[in-house]
């Protein structure tokens, strides 16, 4: 599928994953792709965040209900039913920062901690985890 034409698939949830992703609510799915002008395709948190940025200029979505949520990222191919989950993001957001563990076929990680505002979206609170941190994530 590496050669195939793509999409991200950006789905967040509320609540904390703990292995039933049917336990949490559905903030929203974005779907799309970010190419750059004759290079090569960006890394996959890189093209996360650009298309993250993009979305949450124009779209609302609610701020979490609690702590914690949930992004799935995965990447699913145009040309036919070929979807692969890329990582799972799992935020927590308190008091004004919030920090994300990245689960992937990679060692976990965790990201650095950013703040937000109290009225900051779930879409806009991982896009600014992932701006701060996109520089420093494996490959």
């Amino acid at each position: 599928m590496a050669n195939a034409k793509h999409e991200l698939e950006i789905s967040l949830y509320d609540g904390e994953f703990v292995g039933d992703v049917t336990l949490l609510t559905q903030i929203c799915v974005i779907e799309g792709s970010v190419t750059p002008y004759d290079a090569e395709s960006f890394p996959p948190l890189e093209e996360t965040s650009r298309l993250l940025e993009m979305c949450a200029e124009k779209y609302a979505t609610p701020p979490p209900n609690g702590d914690y949520f949930t992004v799935f990222i995965s990447r699913k191919s145009i040309d036919d039913a070929d979807f692969e989950l890329l990582m799972r993001l799992d935020v927590y957001a308190h008091n004004g920062e919030a920090t994300a563990c990245v689960v992937s076929r990679r060692p976990e990680w965790n990201t650095e901690r950013v703040r937000y505002q109290p009225d900051d979206s779930a879409l806009t609170i991982v896009f600014n985890v992932l701006r701060s941190n996109v520089g420093g994530a494996p490959r």
